[in-house]
């Protein structure tokens, strides 16, 4: 035990009164040291309801996904579900200096799901500054070495929560500042402030100096959606919001949103919503 205690420079452990099934439950923000080549944890045999993320902060330790190995140098964060039997993390052999490292680790299915997906979408391994949001959200929790914190379910749900946005943030920093991230952006608030026509797709992109071939593989490749779809979609939405407000009628509405008519817009209403604006109004 006592040997255990040494590698926690510090650590908090959460404690949930009656956890529910249906929410990510936190388990430990842990500062931890390891100079031992002994220490190599395989995710094979390891609790498959549990996840963990991982950030250097100083000296070196290496994760292996299935056949490869990366050095986990200060910065480099890995993010995996630990009973992953293509996963691995461990204290090189050749190390000279201690590894040290910060990390959080979650309990529950749906923790464990949350986190696969975040895998297909950012990778296994990243490398992020340590001055970043992430670290600094970890660091925020720094206790005395075995702290109990009591939380309710929803609670420990907006603690995971908290830190797997503060992660995401971090890692799409750089992209939301990209050209190619202010093209989209550029290009949906003029979609979106032109809601009274219909799509010039053409114009759009004659506005911001590119071809329109371009624009659609970007906007798509960024956003998962054509710019016709994300214009139906922000109209449809619009039609929502203005059905709810009860200031218009459906005619105006129609007017407002670049229709010919109240039955086309109800129409494109009833495709996109699978119901009449009247039976919206009602539900």
């Amino acid at each position: 035990m006592g040997n255990y205690e040494n590698i926690r420079l510090w650590s908090l452990r959460f404690q949930l009164l009656l956890p529910m099934e249906t929410l990510p439950v936190p388990y430990e923000v842990v500062l931890e040291k390891q100079i031992s080549p002994a220490y190599h944890l395989e995710g094979r045999g390891r609790p498959l309801d549990h996840a963990q993320i991982v950030c250097t902060i100083s000296g070196e330790g290496a994760f292996r996904l299935r056949e490869k190995v990366y050095k986990l140098t200060p910065g480099m964060t890995f993010m995996a579900q630990l009973g992953d039997p293509d996963t691995a993390y461990y204290y090189p052999g050749h190390a000279t200096e201690p590894w040290i490292f910060l990390w959080i680790s979650f309990d529950g299915f749906r923790a464990v799901e949350i986190i696969r997906e975040m895998n297909k979408r950012y990778g296994y391994v990243f490398r992020l500054p340590l001055d970043s949001g992430f670290v600094k959200h970890l660091e925020s929790y720094k206790s005395p070495r075995g702290t109990l914190r009591f939380v309710t379910p929803t609670g420990g749900a907006k603690i995971v929560h908290d830190a797997l946005a503060s992660l995401g943030d971090t890692i799409e920093q750089p992209e939301m500042l990209s050209r190619r991230s202010k093209l989209i952006r550029a290009a949906q608030e003029l979609i979106t402030t032109h809601l009274d026509r219909s799509l010039d797709l053409e114009a759009v992109a004659h506005t911001l100096q590119v071809s329109r071939e371009h624009l659609s593989r970007v906007f798509h490749a960024q956003t998962g959606i054509t710019p016709g779809e994300f214009a139906t979609q922000e109209r449809m939405r619009a039609a929502g919001r203005f059905l709810r407000e009860g200031n218009l009628n459906c005619k105006e509405i129609a007017v407002r949103l670049g229709f010919g008519s109240a039955s086309s817009f109800a129409r494109a209403f009833r495709a996109y919503y699978r119901i009449s604006p009247m039976q919206y109004l009602r539900n």
